[in-house]
């Protein structure tokens, strides 16, 4: 425990609530309806899981091992985190046990593993306050949501990755305009961009990686463009697509930019500026995916008095994730501690140590594991 978290006292708001009554959430696409169940009679669960990406879903499984009672509330309107929101079609190498994996099918694992001890899920629902509240003579945790709460716990573990997040946008006049008639922040679907000429734009992993990735499905070749000389991506990737270019397949555009959209009703063609020599060039493009990252922030999270790891993650004792609120921890990319690495594996790790000491912390008892094996 962080040394700063001070008594559980001066945390305590002696209000009265009313019984919470039973909610039935939406269940995800694929999932059975029977798994998504209120697990207590007076709406009071053990643990209420802030994001139901990997981490979340894993801290899930965990929490449920040790036969606590877990709420999942998910800003996004399908489980799996950013991990189905945004690369839900991109291979995975690096979780422990799978050398190679579809984000999709990532997702497709944790939810099974993660929802099998009958936790309640609430989908669509962006966190808004954190108090503690007294009922019944126990001290909760009630948050709320943008529609609904409060929901009692006894503690609270927010794999929330960065918080929301949004992606970085072209700067280029109008481009909102184009969202929904050619314009793409992520790659969903493959089969979205069949047959399709394809404009990629952005230097890092994920330009690169649907460069690669499209090159069995959109019209070849698809075009690259990305502002400085040097990309910024793994330098097997940055290979391959210039042996793709060598072959006719991938078109590098570097340094540009796009600067003007083409299009009546649907894109049809970019303009893009070579910035070193000012040359422009009219490129056909029936889809305009635009990789440049997103924006993310811990949004009403930086409210609740957490403190902070820098400007993005709540700061916790590596030894049991919890923050400087008592019985409030956090696990995955949005905990943070000095040298942290932000991987899936560390996150699936982090979140084991999370609810293990949660649910230590509630009963009383010493932190031990619960082995998993027949």
């Amino acid at each position: 425990m962080p040394a700063d978290v001070g008594t559980r006292s001066r945390w305590t708001r002696a209000l009265h609530l009313k019984t919470l009554p039973l909610r039935a959430a939406a269940p995800a696409a694929g999932i059975s309806s029977t798994r998504f169940r209120a697990v207590n009679t007076d709406g009071v669960v053990d643990i209420t899981i802030l994001g139901a990406g990997p981490t979340g879903l894993a801290a899930a499984y965990y929490a449920g091992h040790r036969d606590g009672t877990v709420r999942i509330v998910e800003s996004l309107e399908q489980l799996g985190g950013q991990v189905a929101a945004t690369y839900p079609e991109k291979h995975v190498y690096d979780v422990a046990g799978h050398p190679k994996i579809l984000g999709s099918a990532l997702v497709d694992l944790c939810v099974e593993q993660g929802l099998q001890y009958g936790a309640e899920v609430i989908l669509g629902e962006e966190a808004k306050t954190l108090e503690r509240v007294s009922q019944n003579g126990e001290e909760l945790l009630a948050l709320t949501t943008e529609k609904g709460g409060p929901y009692l716990s006894r503690a609270l573990i927010v794999t929330a990755g960065h918080g929301a997040f949004e992606p970085r946008k072209l700067g280029v006049e109008g481009i909102d305009e184009w969202e929904g008639k050619g314009l793409h922040y992520v790659v969903r679907q493959k089969d979205v961009f069949r047959d399709k000429a394809c404009v990629i734009v952005g230097g890092g992993d994920s330009a690169l990686d649907w460069a690669l990735g499209l090159q069995d499905t959109a019209r070849t070749p698809i075009a690259l463009v990305h502002r400085r000389d040097k990309f910024r991506a793994l330098e097997s990737s940055v290979n391959e697509a210039h042996k793709l270019a060598s072959e006719g397949r991938v078109k590098i555009m570097t340094p540009c930019e796009v600067r003007e959209v083409h299009g009546d009703g649907w894109i049809e063609g970019v303009s893009i500026e070579n910035t070193e020599t000012g040359e422009v060039e009219r490129v056909d493009c029936e889809a305009l995916i635009t990789l440049l990252g997103f924006h993310s922030h811990l949004g009403a999270i930086a409210d609740w008095g957490i403190a902070l790891e820098g400007k993005r993650q709540l700061k916790v004792d590596p030894m049991t994730m919890e923050t400087n609120l008592p019985l409030v921890y956090a696990a995955g990319d949005v905990a943070g501690y000095p040298n942290k690495i932000t991987l899936i594996t560390i996150g699936m790790g982090e979140a084991a140590i999370a609810a293990n000491n949660a649910i230590a912390e509630i009963r009383g008892e010493k932190v031990q594991p619960k082995y998993s094996t027949d």
